[in-house]
């Protein structure tokens, strides 16, 4: 058995602001009545023992799984660069830099080899 509908209008008509008003008005007064919480009665709990245990990754799994496109992405960009153009202006930078600037850089980089070896070291003992 087919029921007839009535066609309602629920268009908004900028002239008009009496439908969007009885809307609003209809979507708050269903949306305060509305259930949120649905008793489930251990259901997930059940399902979730089910499920099987996470496969842990080896440590160089996770490392090959970071390594790969990071290899794979580097390539690319770097497939783009010329790299005639790129020494050229490192050795132009290097040649217009003071040298009170290039010792900087070099004790900036010590220290931070040093730091990065030291943490390093720290954590295989276990000391961080």
């Amino acid at each position: 058995m087919i029921i007839p509908h009535q066609n309602q209008d629920h268009t908004h008509h900028p002239s008009d602001g009496s439908s969007t008003d009885s809307f609003d008005a209809f979507l708050t007064k269903h949306l305060q009545q509305a259930n949120t919480y649905l008793p489930d009665d251990d259901f997930t709990a059940h399902v979730m023992q089910q499920l099987p245990a996470p496969k842990k990754l080896s440590r160089w799994q996770e490392r090959l799984i970071i390594l790969i496109p990071l290899l794979i992405i580097s390539v690319l960009v770097l497939s783009q660069f010329s790299a005639l153009a790129v020494v050229i202006k490192v050795w132009t930078l290097f040649l217009t830099t003071s040298f009170t600037s290039l010792m900087q850089i070099g004790v900036l980089m010590t220290v931070s080899v040093i730091s990065g070896a030291g943490f390093w070291f720290a954590k295989q003992i276990k000391l961080i």
